[in-house]
């Protein structure tokens, strides 16, 4: 797993690579905590995710509903989509890029 933070403008940019899962919440779950701290507004970019569970699930939607914070999600990979879809939380999460992952595959609908 890798984090990288960028500061500009008030702003905070997350990006995240490898697995999104139980075995790298934890660490995951303190770096957005720190950065929250720090910033109103955050951007998480899943681009880099290759894997995600229901825990890193859990922990979108935990920074989501965060008082007082703004933080959007971007890049969403095949993984994240699929698993957003399953769980039919792409409303919960409110990220305008969530598409189904059947019609991101070019599957009918």
């Amino acid at each position: 797993m890798s984090i990288q933070v960028d500061y500009e403008e008030g702003r905070a940019r997350v990006t995240l690579s490898g697995e999104l899962t139980i075995y790298t919440a934890a660490e995951i779950k303190a770096a957005l905590a720190t950065t929250m701290a720090d910033s109103s507004e955050l951007e998480v970019d899943l681009a880099g995710i290759t894997e995600i569970d229901t825990a890193g699930l859990q922990l979108m939607l935990i920074a989501k509903r965060n008082p007082g914070k703004n933080v959007r999600f971007v890049n969403h990979p095949e993984p994240v989509l699929r698993l957003v879809d399953l769980a039919n939380l792409g409303g919960a999460l409110g990220d305008p890029l969530f598409i189904s992952a059947l019609e991101s595959q070019g599957s009918p609908a």
